[in-house]
């Protein structure tokens, strides 16, 4: 004699529904209704900040900015094609490219503190001084001191002594 069991994904009910995957169905697409909505708003507000991203990213390191421009300019020379489909890319999505080139910029930052404060460890830092003449001074000669004897005898130096 078999016994055989049946198990259902789903469904509460042991009914065959045409509407038990639609709830799904439509909870995925709401999700995805709602995250177009989001990146919209998000993009929205990032092409307004824009102008300061890039401002920022050049105060705190240009070279960034134009070490991207040389980039498509490779691009170009090697092949126009690519070139000019990152060119367009770089145009639609100016914000997120202005972002990512703020945050290497800010990358680039740190790595140059963390090796300039790790060389100044390895190295020693420098210090500006001023010489000045100095005079020597005429001291009265050092005595010197006498030893003090113990105050008493507890035994505890006669330890170390051989015999």
């Amino acid at each position: 004699m078999s016994i055989q069991q049946e198990y259902r994904f789903g469904s509460n009910n042991n009914s065959n529904s045409p509407f038990s995957g639609l709830v799904g169905v439509l909870v995925a697409v709401l999700f995805f209704v709602g995250l177009f909505y989001f990146m919209q708003f998000l993009f929205k507000i990032l092409w307004l900040v824009m102008p300061v991203v890039v401002i920022a990213t050049a105060i705190i390191d240009h070279k960034v900015i134009l070490g991207y421009f040389g980039w498509l300019g490779r691009m170009f020379r090697s092949n126009w094609v690519a070139g000019l489909a990152v060119t367009a890319l770089t145009m639609i999505g100016a914000p997120v490219v202005a972002v990512f080139l703020l945050g290497k910029a800010l990358l680039k930052k740190k790595i140059k503190t963390v090796q300039d404060d790790a060389e100044r460890q390895e190295q020693g830092e420098f210090v500006e001084y001023e010489e000045i003449d100095s005079e020597f001074l005429n001291l009265p000669p050092l005595e010197p001191r006498k030893p003090t004897p113990p105050k008493e005898n507890n035994g505890y130096d006669d330890m170390f002594k051989g015999g």
